[in-house]
């Protein structure tokens, strides 16, 4: 079942951040076992970020990044804004949030770009 983590509306778009439920999660890095102990005792959540973009309640784009473990899902879109802070070699941080909001705007623009009906390029 998934999760809203958060979500933005306008008149025909909305984009919504979910976590949805981790398939096949890859634990090989964790060495000490203290994560997977994490995880069992429900210390820890684990589940695959879903940011998707809906036209007129239509999907029409997703980023997804699985493999997410964090505190809560809520966690994840703490790092909403860093991507908007400089380092000191002037390049931008990063965030998993922010970059996955990013990708699923970009590719429901290029969906509406190339769309064949013409009230759907008016979006």
């Amino acid at each position: 079942m998934a999760y809203t983590i958060w979500e933005f509306s306008t008149k025909r778009f909305r984009i919504v951040m979910t976590a949805e439920e981790e398939y096949g999660l890859d634990l090989s890095w964790d060495d000490s076992g203290e994560i997977r102990e994490k995880i069992e005792d429900g210390l820890l959540d684990v589940f695959c970020a879903k940011c998707a973009v809906y036209l007129d309640g239509r999907e029409i784009s997703a980023d997804y990044l699985g493999g997410c473990i964090y505190e809560t899902a809520d966690d994840f879109r703490d790092h909403m804004g860093l991507a908007a802070k400089r380092r000191a070699d002037g390049r931008n941080y990063g965030s998993y949030f922010s970059d996955m909001v990013r990708t699923a705007i970009q590719e429901a623009r290029d969906f509406i770009a190339k769309h064949p009906n013409p009230a759907i390029r008016a979006a």
